[in-house]
């Protein structure tokens, strides 16, 4: 879920880059992911996914709320959480991984250190058994 085009889009190329064949769903604020949430709770035959990567500094509903709903979920306490996000401070790191995030990574400046994405979702996913 990540509210800035251009970072979106920069994700989904360190996952093309890392060979990740996967369905990407961007979201651009906290509400969209707390609407998606509820609608995978009405329906039993919609998937999650297999990994949520999430920013902090949402609109509307901040990424730790929208981790903490995602938590809060019969159908989604068990999704894979990554963060992705501009903030550094300590405290945001040590509240994202204490809701449960699996990981956390800094926006970096620039586009090499950003594609290193790719190789961390991967080692995520193949550790869970998820890719593809």
């Amino acid at each position: 879920m990540e509210d800035n085009p251009a970072d979106a889009n920069l994700v989904e190329e360190a996952l093309e880059e890392a060979n990740l064949n996967c369905e990407l769903s961007v979201m651009t604020n906290g509400a969209q992911v707390i609407e998606f949430i509820e609608r995978l709770e009405a329906d039993a035959l919609q998937q999650f996914p297999d990994l949520v990567l999430l920013d902090l500094n949402l609109p509307k509903i901040p990424g730790a709320a929208v981790l903490e709903r995602v938590r809060s979920s019969p159908r989604c306490s068990g999704a894979k959480v990554f963060i992705i996000s501009s903030s550094d401070a300590p405290t945001d790191r040590e509240r994202a991984m204490k809701l449960g995030a699996i990981g956390y990574f800094r926006k970096p400046s620039n586009l090499t250190e950003y594609m290193e994405i790719g190789p961390r979702v991967r080692a995520i996913l193949e550790e869970a058994g998820s890719t593809k």
